[in-house]
């Protein structure tokens, strides 16, 4: 008979009566019950073999990630700014006015920065959202009439330019760009060039 064959119900009362036909449905019971059991019996230790190994990786990440935030590259790893990293910040929400300070840390899981004003004769510190920080060292090309913000030399603030010269490197290893800051003539109306680091630039 197939496998898809359907007993009539005389044929399944022969059955109840017929001993070996009985024994046979309870071996095939058992046999199944046995088969079932096998399984589960595999997908636990499966799952606990996994589970052994996720906890394992986890610990070993957290490790990890201590060692990189102890060594300041988890930020660098994270797209996030390191200890020291000069950033132009906007301490007042959708102000004009931006100064360069440095980061002092950055928590990763909300994204707010702690920085410490750049003005020496500042002691301020300042806890902002990413949004009101521009983590500086990102521009490398520069063309002459290129538009900018620079910080103003002698002091922390950062105005509007316009490339004049494309950038150089100093000896030191430096490198600076010359600019004409917005608004910036002389009592002859005259707008001379002046040389701001690289690092103080922001697009």
């Amino acid at each position: 008979l197939g496998d898809d064959y359907v007993p009539t119900t005389e044929e399944l009362r022969g059955l109840v009566t017929d001993a070996d036909a009985l024994e046979a449905i309870a071996r095939m019971r058992r046999d199944a019950r046995r088969t079932a059991e096998e399984k589960v019996t595999i997908a636990e230790q499966t799952f606990g073999l996994v589970d052994e190994t996720v906890k394992r990786l986890d610990a070993d990440l957290a490790k990890f990630e201590e060692l990189l935030k102890g060594s300041g590259e988890f930020e660098a790893i994270t797209g996030g700014a390191k200890p020291n990293d000069l950033a132009a910040i906007q301490v007042t929400p959708n102000s004009q006015d931006w100064i360069l300070a440095k980061v002092i840390s950055q928590d990763p899981e909300t994204g707010m920065y702690k920085l410490a004003d750049e003005d020496v004769e500042s002691n301020k510190t300042y806890n902002l959202p990413e949004s009101q920080v521009v983590v500086l060292g990102g521009v490398d090309r520069l063309s002459r009439g290129d538009v900018i913000y620079a910080v103003y030399p002698d002091t922390t603030s950062f105005y509007q330019a316009t490339v004049a010269q494309p950038p150089r490197k100093v000896s030191g290893g430096e490198s600076f760009v010359m600019v004409n800051f917005k608004d910036d003539a002389d009592e002859h109306g005259i707008t001379h060039d002046k040389a701001v680091l690289m690092k103080h630039v922001m697009r």
